[in-house]
C-alpha cells in the first residue's frame, strides 16, 4: 500500500518569456510588454487520483479512478502590458 503523497508523476520543465521595452519621452515613461507563458505549449499532468475507492453495492458497478489525471498544466497564453509613467 502507498501512502498519500508516495507516488509521484515524471519530472517536467516550462518556458516562460517576458519581452518588454521602455520609452520614454518629454520627461514621461511608457513601458510596453509581453508575457509568454508555457512557451513550447507541453502537455503535463501535474496531479493524480491518488485514492482508491471500492463500492460495497453490487447493483453499481466498480469504476476505479486511481492514477487517473486531476490536473494539467495551463496551456500557452500570453499577457500584454502597458504601462504609462508621468
Amino acid at each position: 500500500m502507498l501512502n498519500p503523497g508516495e507516488l509521484y508523476g515524471p519530472g517536467y520543465t516550462t518556458f516562460d518569456l517576458k519581452l518588454g521595452k521602455n520609452l520614454r519621452f518629454a520627461r514621461k515613461r511608457l513601458n510596453v510588454g509581453v508575457d509568454i507563458y508555457n512557451l513550447f505549449n507541453k502537455e503535463q499532468v501535474l496531479t493524480y487520483q491518488d485514492n482508491f475507492d471500492t463500492v460495497d453495492n453490487p447493483a453499481t458497478p466498480v469504476v476505479e479512478q486511481w492514477g487517473q489525471a486531476t490536473s494539467l498544466l495551463s496551456p500557452r497564453f500570453v499577457r500584454l502590458s502597458i504601462q504609462f509613467d508621468f
